[in-house]
């Protein structure tokens, strides 16, 4: 019988080599999403390529405050807003391809499939004691905001913009993922690990929302530079209570950079802006900033190239993108 804590899932060695609705063939485990979502490395066996698969027990959807009271519920909510996902389709952000759910092992899940990106993510870079420079944290942040600004407008909070949901592609440049994934809102059963990006007003029982995003983006692009994350305590309520009627700490060695992370990261949510605002600003000193060098966990010749041209345009509603890519090009010009 599966325990009450079924959302811990069938074990993750158990499912390497298991082919998921007879497409899906799992290989490996890539990262811990939230506590209820394992990412893995599959091979689509119809389109011969590898792909992303994100895996959750359909128990772990329930959300009694949005009125989704049994897995049957739940799973009609999920596929809704994959569908609408699957609408948004943006260059900086991870686009759901596939969704649906299987049993594995007796165990119900609900499963969504997306483009594999094999450069790893930012926590990984961070993880092997590299840093950003100031202006490779410039490209990144725009890049982030340009997905952020995207998600805000078709109505989505992220919820968990942290480095390990910031993922390289191939074309040298971030995307966000993890866009859609149910994650608790509440502090109290909030992981540390999502604790230390999040913005102290979660703390004081507030929801998610484009602030809060801002709030975390913030943090990690501080983090990104200087290798810390400030204010973290030894428990989630202990690092959102020293947030509190904190400003982060930036100092001048950052650059003009420092001044819209420390907007972005003010403590009072109405200060922060928002990813347009925070877009833009960003895009205002570009020209200030030094030419950034190849990221060292993409190909160098693909950042060279990409860094100097914009990605498409999708949507005629981004002002943001046209403003931002066109400084960015100033910044770097080839």
């Amino acid at each position: 019988m599966t325990s009450s804590f079924d959302w811990a899932m069938v074990e993750t060695e158990a499912l390497i080599g298991k082919v998921i609705v007879g497409r899906y063939r799992i290989e490996a485990l890539r990262s811990d999403s939230a506590a209820a979502v394992k990412v893995y490395e599959a091979d689509d066996l119809r389109h011969n390529k590898k792909v992303s698969v994100r895996l959750m027990t359909t128990r772990s959807l329930i959300d009694l405050d949005a009125g989704l009271i049994d897995e049957s519920s739940a799973l009609s909510a999920y596929k809704e807003m994959m569908q609408q996902l699957f609408a948004m389709n943006h260059p900086t952000l991870v686009c759901v391809d596939d969704w649906g759910d299987t049993v594995i092992d007796g165990v119900r899940h609900a499963f969504n499939v997306t483009e594999f990106y094999g450069q790893g993510t930012l926590r990984e870079f961070l993880d092997r004691g590299r840093r950003l420079s100031p202006s490779q944290a410039l490209v990144v942040g725009i890049d982030v905001c340009r997905a952020l600004h995207h998600a805000h407008q078709n109505g989505f909070v992220h919820g968990d913009v942290r480095p390990a949901n910031l993922i390289f592609g191939d074309d040298a440049r971030v995307r966000l993922t993890g866009l859609g994934t149910k994650r608790s809102a509440s502090a109290e059963q909030m992981s540390l690990e999502q604790a230390k990006y999040a913005a102290p007003e979660i703390g004081l029982g507030s929801m998610p929302n484009g602030q809060t995003d801002i709030y975390s983006l913030a943090i990690t692009l501080l983090e990104s530079i200087t290798g810390e994350v400030p204010f973290v305590g030894e428990s989630v309520a202990i690092t959102l209570a020293n947030r509190v009627d904190k400003l982060l700490p930036v100092n001048a060695d950052m650059g003009p950079i420092a001044a819209p992370i420390e907007r972005a990261g003010r403590p009072l949510a109405d200060e922060r802006g928002t990813a347009l605002e925070l877009g833009q600003a960003l895009a205002q000193i570009a020209d200030k900033m030094p030419r950034p060098l190849p990221i060292d966990t993409v190909v160098p010749k693909k950042f060279e190239d990409v860094i100097t041209r914009p990605h498409p345009i999708t949507s005629a509603s981004e002002t943001v993108a046209t403003q931002v890519i066109e400084q960015v090009e100033i910044a770097v010009p080839s």
